[in-house]
């Protein structure tokens, strides 16, 4: 590599000199001369020349501009940069001066040629590691910076990013409040069903697809960036009003409906959004990215709306669930659950089959808090894999008393309801060994039913799971059959073995043909794939005689029975009998 030498000096003969002595060398040539005649030149070549120059032999006493001037000014231009002094004048004051002002080192005239060449080999090198050195401490702090401003997985701004970006929106609406912003806060649905199912690989690269599709719905001007493990946020600047963020949130759900198709798996998700628009009256972004997340928790509950814009209502709401959530975990804890049980009613013969196991919570201060109040929240905090290890046991130890104290009903079987999160967990199936194995029961004593959502992911570790299930002799049956993601593709690929027709149809068949339409078709693909039927939400006489004349084989509802605490189902199943 060929280094750039500036000679600065006003006379002529030492421009001959060089250019004589260096002349040999053009063969294997080191150095590329360039020359000035005073400090000014030279600070104009610097400021002009591409690649840059190495090293610089300036004299002291020059006009216009002489070469004390210059070596003050160098470091304007190129801190990097040093010179040598090549002078007549090599008293020890201008040494002093030279040395104090920068130069780097000082040689007198007449010059020594080789004693020059030297030097200048020694000041490129000293130029040349300094500049790599800088250039490694560049790109270092370039790294640094990279990872505290942007997400390392999906390229997107990150938490401080985004925070420093709204930081300057928040100041401008200060200024001019017609500058209107809106901060959304989306989580992912279903990523932690995801990670357990698939692994970390293939979530990983679900969140990827994710900011891809997201990056889609946004403008130019918008900032997306990545909060957390499911977490995204979205700044959108200069917007007119709510009805227009609303539109972009409407364009994200839309493109999200499509499913993911990733390392041959077919993934479904969603978001949920929530927005808080920038006429909050705080001055500080952390709190409109709270109130953003705020909201988005309140879109999350069942019957909200996936998109929901921040009203200072919703903060009570957040805190009411913070403490429900401290709550459910001391609940599951020291056992303040309990199981209630409702009867399964095999049609032809009108017998009791068996009883589904659903959770209640009795709040010492609360009272009565509703499965739709704490289900969700337990799937969304990770309390669901507890709290379901908890029924499959209770299940299991009063199946195991029940045939002790009621042996001319046996067998009876017990169904459970099981989240996503706790079927793709990798301890489940040694869980379900244990409860069959210390309960002294076979496992088609037990009944698991899941959702047609979960059906749908095509996890092979899910998969695995149902089939080894299944050699246990356990049933599986798909809850709420027809109110989810259409499965009819998936049916005949898992050994499921029962269908239950969700109550939204059996609800109203009597009167509603199209519904009772509905009921006629399930049955009908039940007894095609070889599945049994079973109808929820059975209230009237009617239902029953119309589900019995579609031969449909079993049923439950409070026609039958409302779900039943322990004590109350001897008395049931006393009176059942007597009928």
């Amino acid at each position: 590599m060929v280094a750039k030498i500036l000679v600065v000096d006003d006379e002529l003969e030492l421009e001959r000199l060089i250019l004589q002595r260096f002349k040999k060398n053009i063969r294997n040539q080191k150095f590329e001369f360039i020359f000035a005649r005073n400090g000014k030149e030279a600070l104009e070549t610097l400021a002009h020349e591409v690649p840059p120059v190495d090293t610089i032999l300036t004299d002291l006493r020059m006009p216009e501009m002489d070469g004390l001037i210059l070596l003050d000014r160098i470091k304007e231009i190129d801190e990097t940069l040093k010179a040598v002094v090549v002078s007549a004048y090599g008293d020890m004051v201008n040494i002093r001066t030279a040395m104090n002002r920068g130069a780097f080192d000082f040689l007198t005239k007449p010059i020594d040629f080789r004693d020059l060449e030297i030097t200048i080999n020694k000041t490129v090198e000293f130029v040349t590691e300094t500049r790599k050195n800088r250039q490694q401490l560049r790109q270092v702090r370039d790294r640094l910076h990279q990872r505290a401003y942007s997400d390392e997985l999906t390229g997107l701004a990150n938490r401080n990013a985004f925070l420093d970006r709204l930081q300057v929106c928040v100041d401008q609406f200060a200024e001019n409040p017609e500058g209107l912003f809106a901060v959304l806060f989306l989580e992912l649905c279903r990523y932690r069903m995801v990670k357990y199912s698939f692994g970390h690989g293939l979530s990983d690269r679900l969140l990827i697809a994710t900011a891809k599709r997201l990056k889609t719905c946004l403008r130019s001007t918008d900032v997306l960036a990545r909060l957390g493990a499911d977490e995204f946020a979205i700044l959108l600047q200069n917007i007119r009003d709510d009805r227009e963020v609303q539109s972009i949130a409407d364009r994200i759900h839309e493109a999200m409906k499509s499913p993911f198709h990733l390392d041959g798996s077919l993934l479904f998700s969603g978001v949920n959004i929530g927005i808080a628009l920038g006429n909050l009256g705080s001055t500080q972004p952390a709190d409109f990215l709270q109130s953003a997340d705020t909201a988005m928790h309140y879109a999350k509950d069942p019957g909200n709306s996936p998109t929901a814009f921040f009203v200072p209502a919703m903060q009570e709401n957040a805190l009411w669930r913070l403490q429900l959530e401290s709550e459910l975990q001391q609940a599951i804890a020291q056992e303040e659950l309990h199981l209630n049980y409702q009867p399964i009613i095999f049609l032809p013969n009108h017998s009791v089959s068996g009883f589904e196991a659903l959770v209640r919570w009795r709040h010492p201060q609360r009272g009565r808090v509703f499965p739709s109040e704490f289900i969700p929240l337990a799937e969304e905090t990770g309390l669901i894999v507890p709290l379901d290890n908890w029924v499959l046991w209770r299940a299991g130890e009063q199946l195991n008393r029940w045939r002790s104290q009621f042996p001319q009903f046996w067998p009876l079987s017990i169904s459970v309801n099981l989240s996503e999160i706790e079927l793709s967990h990798p301890s489940y199936l040694a869980l379900i060994d244990r409860i069959l194995t210390e309960n002294f029961l076979s496992g088609c004593s037990l009944k698991i039913e899941i959702t047609e959502r979960t059906l749908m992911q095509q996890s092979s570790q899910i998969n695995n799971l149902i089939s080894q299930l299944k050699t246990r002799g356990i049933q599986l049956c798909i809850d709420d059959f027809g109110t989810g993601y259409s499965c009819l593709a998936y049916l005949h690929r898992l050994p499921l073995d029962i269908i239950k027709i969700d109550r939204s149809f059996i609800n109203g068949m009597e009167t509603d043909s199209k519904k009772l339409d509905i009921v006629k078709t399930i049955l009908t693909l039940a007894e095609t794939l070889g599945f049994q039927a079973i109808a929820e939400g059975v209230e009237t006489a009617a239902q029953l005689t119309l589900l019995r004349s579609l031969g449909c084989p079993y049923a439950q509802g409070y026609l039958f029975s409302k779900p039943l605490e322990e004590p109350a189902v001897a008395s049931f199943l006393t009176a059942f009998s007597s009928e």
